[in-house]
């Protein structure tokens, strides 16, 4: 980015300007994904998950990181879901929560799979 800022001779006009769009739209869609996957997230017994108004199945161990959790997530339960959909992976970030909540949440997905 910082090389787009610099100063560039007029003749790259052209060049310049769509790049500096593209990256520009990356940056949008970007926090656009971001801001659709926020939400609460409710453990429940058996590896089950509710998040944005849906029910869901944790199916494989959490990744754990110093940063975040990567948690994968299989839709179930629903009429529209009667097709075979792909699992989701949602990271979830430490800095998302308190330190104290942030350290219970780990504790709890250290224990996969008896959560």
């Amino acid at each position: 980015m910082a090389v787009l800022l610099a100063p560039w001779p007029a003749n790259v006009f052209y060049f310049w300007l769509p790049l500096l769009a593209i990256i520009m739209a990356s940056w949008v869609r970007s926090q656009n994904n971001i801001r659709e996957c926020q939400g609460r997230l409710v453990l429940f017994k058996g590896n089950k998950v509710h998040w944005q108004q849906a029910a869901w199945k944790m199916t494989q161990p959490p990744w754990f990181s110093r940063y975040g959790i990567i948690v994968v997530l299989h839709a179930f339960g629903r009429k529209e879901n009667s097709h075979h959909q792909p699992p989701i992976k949602l990271w979830v970030a430490s800095d998302s929560m308190s330190p104290e909540l942030w350290r219970y949440f780990n504790h709890v997905m250290r224990q996969y799979p008896d959560i």
